[in-house]
């Protein structure tokens, strides 16, 4: 296949020389396909109607030294007042469903439910009404990332009382939203907030060691070199200490962290002189509450990872999950870089095959680049993976839903703004924040509005 790309003006054409137009595949009447957004990477108005700091209020605030730009989501794409135009930008891309998640110190100030912000309430509930008058089903969050300042004071997810503040929390949203809103998710990405909030990249920025799903963000590591025994050994166990850590209690029989992962972190913490294993037990009630609790299993892919091992490591003197697993991620990047589809098939297959998943949802999936309208970058990134989307459903897993990450450019965490994820730019100098179509808008509302592939992006 070749592509020429010629750009006219403020527009963008493309040829695709000998290849014809044959449609490859369709996807079922009842496909959801969608687009994201959260909370804090989009709203702005971080101080406005009673709504109260989240951690991520307060590091960027007092540490922007830890941001790439050393920005903040103040504003952010001023959501809280544009919602109605992502609306019609939802709409505009032909997708039938919007994931967003919900910000809880808009709704609960104090982070406990002694205090329910009427404002805040009334937001989300002017945003899930105009989605349902617009046939937009609401897919919502309960937690992506943004905790109350208030409660990380009192040691955040580290104080066992965090489940009570959770399900109160999450009791609140049912009791306001419940009744139009059918499709939840309680965490997104727990084993990246955990990981990289207690490890000083992500807040709070601490260096320390309807029907109801979670979201797990899947990361495939490859070995840089196959036939060294101890990087293929590594990527094996890596599997376990990113992923089975979240899949596992959930999804499997035995309700419990993976076998090779208790086994490594226990051995690791003997040697290290601490009396137990650093990794917690669960108990039996434990297991039977937590086991078969997600009625979906929401799947998070980008891109799949090389990894090297850690030379001259001395698992005696230091405590890491790197160390623990012997392995450390490469520089080294695959020949089309972050558009690795084969990576998220060989992740469905295994998943679907090992544990026992009521259906899946690709909840989010989408490729950065630095800011350009004439992303066609992207534009093969989401057509080779919607592709690979088709292809397994056609083989027989139960995927019942596709959102592209994201509708707009957004406050990437602790890339500030500095990496590009929408399908719409942002103009982050203007005060309106105008949105502007890129290229690859075009190839997500012909498949989004007609369920059909075609060959190429130059055939959209």
């Amino acid at each position: 296949m070749q592509l020429s790309f010629h750009v006219h003006g403020n527009d963008i054409t493309c040829e695709n020389h000998f290849t014809d137009n044959t449609i490859k595949n369709t996807f079922p009447d009842n496909f959801i396909f969608g687009v994201t957004t959260s909370a804090y990477q989009t709203e702005g108005a971080w101080n406005v109607d009673h709504k109260s700091e989240s951690i991520w209020d307060t590091m960027t605030h007092e540490r922007p030294d830890k941001i790439a730009d050393e920005s903040n989501g103040d504003i952010a794409d001023n959501s809280y007042h544009l919602y109605k135009t992502d609306i019609d930008l939802v709409k505009q891309l032909g997708a039938n469903a919007y994931r967003i998640s919900i910000s809880w110190t808009r709704v609960l100030p104090n982070g406990t439910s002694n205090y329910v912000n009427k404002d805040g309430i009334d937001y989300y509930n002017n945003l899930i009404n105009e989605m349902l008058d617009r046939n937009v089903t609401p897919y919502v969050t309960i937690f992506h990332w943004d905790l109350p300042q208030k409660l990380q004071d009192l040691g955040g997810w580290t104080n066992p009382k965090i489940v009570d503040w959770f399900v109160d929390y999450a009791r609140v949203l049912f009791q306001e939203f419940g009744d139009r809103v059918k499709y939840w998710t309680t965490f997104n990405e727990p084993n990246i907030f955990c990981r990289f909030g207690y490890n000083g990249l992500l807040a709070p920025g601490l260096n320390e060691s309807g029907t109801v799903g979670i979201v797990v963000a899947i990361m495939v590591e490859v070995p840089e070199n196959a036939s060294d025994p101890e990087e293929l050994a590594g990527s094996k166990l890596s599997w376990d200490f990113w992923n089975g850590w979240i899949i596992n209690p959930i999804f499997s029989n035995d309700g419990d962290y993976p076998k090779a992962m208790k086994d490594r972190i226990a051995e690791y913490s003997a040697i290290q002189g601490f009396p137990q294993s650093r990794l917690p037990e669960f108990n039996s009630e434990q297991i039977q509450l937590v086991k078969n609790s997600a009625d979906y299993f929401g799947f998070n892919y980008y891109s799949a990872f090389y990894l090297k091992k850690i030379e001259n490591y001395d698992i005696r003197s230091s405590v890491s999950r790197d160390g623990d697993i012997g392995i450390t991620t490469s520089s080294k990047k695959f020949p089309k870089d972050r558009n690795t589809p084969w990576a998220m098939v060989e992740s469905l297959k295994r998943i679907n095959e090992n544990y026992n998943i009521p259906y899946f949802l690709i909840t989010e999936n989408g490729y950065w680049d630095k800011g350009t309208l004439y992303d066609t970058d992207r534009a093969q990134y989401f057509l080779d993976h919607l592709q690979v989307v088709s292809n397994l459903i056609n083989q027989g897993l139960d995927i019942r839903g596709y959102f592209a990450w994201s509708l707009l450019d957004n406050y990437e965490w602790s890339f500030g703004y500095t990496q590009k994820f929408g399908l719409f730019a942002v103009n982050y100098t203007d005060p309106n924040r105008q949105r502007t179509p890129k290229f690859s808008t075009k190839i997500i509302t012909r498949i989004y509005k007609t369920k059909t592939l075609l060959s190429s992006i130059c055939d959209y």
